[in-house]
């Protein structure tokens, strides 16, 4: 038992010396800094990642921006998709002398863009603020539609009912 007694207080002296003398602190102190320092990084680089999307101030650019996200999300974008969006923003948004100054700066956002679920909920305010409920439902039906071309993934319609509460509707289905 002596024996037993010896050895831990002789791992405790040298545990505490180690501690106090020899940077033991520093190695906790380091490490809660770079945790630290990891965090921030990652926050710039997802404020980063967005401020191309918070840049966006006409929901119209915005919808077209979420419709070629949602389109993307089972690939790169067939002709026919880019044709039904183009269709839609000739019909709805009636930008048909604007259509290509419009889709360049769209598509090129959406490649950037991680997600649909990323740009959703960067536009998310932008839409409760500048559209009216009737235009939000008209908005998921254009991206229900685009969603609908063709044979829709379950990451789609989750997806879509995901953003219909962020901008104030109800989950459809």
């Amino acid at each position: 038992m002596p024996v037993i007694v010896l050895i831990l207080s002789t791992l405790a002296f040298w545990s505490l010396y180690w501690f106090v003398r020899m940077g033991g602190v520093d190695h906790f102190v380091e490490r809660s800094a770079q945790r630290k320092e990891d965090a921030r990084r990652r926050a710039a680089r997802e404020a980063s990642k967005l401020a191309p999307l918070r840049a966006v101030d006409d929901p119209r650019d915005a919808a077209i921006i979420l419709m070629l996200l949602i389109a993307r999300t089972q690939g790169d974008l067939s002709r026919e998709q880019i044709a039904l969006i183009e269709s839609k923003l000739r019909s709805v948004f009636g930008l048909e002398h604007e259509l290509a100054e419009r889709m360049t700066p769209a598509r090129f956002l959406a490649k950037q863009t991680d997600s649909f679920e990323m740009a959703a909920a960067a536009f998310a305010d932008l839409f409760k603020r500048r559209l009216t409920l009737d235009e939000r439902r008209q908005l998921t039906g254009m991206l229900e539609e685009v969603m609908f071309h063709e044979r829709p993934s379950k990451e789609q319609i989750e997806a879509i009912n995901a953003f219909q509460p962020l901008i104030g509707l109800a989950p459809s289905r």
